[in-house]
């Protein structure tokens, strides 16, 4: 007996000495084999573009092939869904933004997967205003004027998809101020963008990434922009703080997040090697000159930030009184 509960203690210590070995060996091999990058958008987006210049670095530094792959699609929850059920083992990480990893969570209640339990945030990446923009030949050339417009006859607004931020944004304005406002969504910011310089809606939100292309040359007229200051590029674009009305005041993120259960050692790996990388001067003026400003939070400040940011875009939702199934 006494023989007995040695051999079965010897294999239970042994077990444990093993395995946590093993874990700590592939651990350090980490990468080896090509990595997965999701982005739950359509190709040419700004969260695309984030992901594949941040993946051409990380195969750079780490000798790995990685694989941006685009699976837009139902405001971004196709993609998101693909990175919560994909093997926590760090190979296959999602992109993710404000819509798909906290707003979505108001969204999409029935989902079957839990944003504030089944996704390991690594590390945010970039911040971006938002600005409420028309045409360049609109007669609308002020926010007031764009509200009395508004509530003078129905206008049609833009969102880059249903339960955007951009959606979001303009769905509290026309609410609060009773404007009669009709939605048109699009698969991703581009679309969208493109029928408001033809015409075909008459103003949205957009991300300053998106849209400060058009609006420094000219095309699109910015009628207010988020934060706290007005943009460089855009002195004389008024903040939505100054024309008051605050509550309208969001920015969006773009962030790197794991299945749960990814190996903390992994976890840190890529928060490392992701801070390096946006320290990078040429990164960075790569990512100024598009509109984003350089965010970067390690892992704990993230994932701190991940479920306040769950709770404030909830609260975005239930202003707006947009509602999906």
């Amino acid at each position: 007996m006494t023989s007995f509960r040695m051999l079965a203690v010897t294999a239970i210590l042994g077990a444990g000495m093993i395995a946590p070995w093993s874990a700590g060996a592939a651990e350090s091999d980490y990468p080896s084999k090509p990595i997965r990058m999701i982005v739950p958008f359509p190709a040419g987006g700004t969260t695309d573009v984030v992901a594949r210049l941040i993946g051409a670095k990380l195969g750079e530094a780490w000798g790995s092939t990685v694989v941006v792959e685009n699976m837009g699609g139902a405001s971004g929850m196709i993609g998101t869904a693909a990175g919560v059920r994909a093997a926590a083992d760090g190979y296959t990480i999602t992109i993710g933004n404000n819509q798909t990893h906290a707003t979505n969570a108001a969204l999409f209640p029935k989902a079957q997967f839990d944003l504030t339990k089944d996704v390991q945030p690594i590390a945010m990446l970039t911040r971006t205003r938002h600005a409420i923009v028309v045409p360049a030949d609109s007669p609308y050339e002020t926010l007031d004027a764009l509200v009395a417009g508004g509530k003078q006859k129905a206008l049609n607004y833009a969102s880059s998809s249903m339960g955007s931020s951009s959606h979001l944004v303009s769905g509290t304005l026309c609410a609060q101020e009773g404007m009669d406002c009709t939605h048109v969504p699009y698969q991703g910011a581009a679309g969208a963008i493109t029928d408001l310089l033809a015409g075909h809606v008459d103003f949205m939100t957009a991300s300053y990434a998106s849209a400060v292309t058009y609006m420094t040359a000219g095309r699109l007229r910015g009628l207010a922009i988020s934060g706290e200051e007005r943009e460089v590029q855009a002195p004389n674009v008024a903040t939505l703080g100054e024309l008051g009305r605050e509550t309208l005041s969001a920015d969006s993120w773009i962030g790197v997040f794991a299945p749960a259960g990814t190996p903390r050692p992994v976890v840190e790996k890529w928060s490392a090697e992701l801070e390096r990388i946006m320290a990078m001067p040429d990164v960075k003026s790569r990512l100024e000159a598009a509109g984003f400003e350089v965010w970067y939070q390690p892992v704990a400040q993230f994932e701190d930030f991940h479920r306040q940011e769950i709770k404030r875009w909830a609260d975005m939702v239930e202003a707006s009184g947009v509602e999906l199934q």
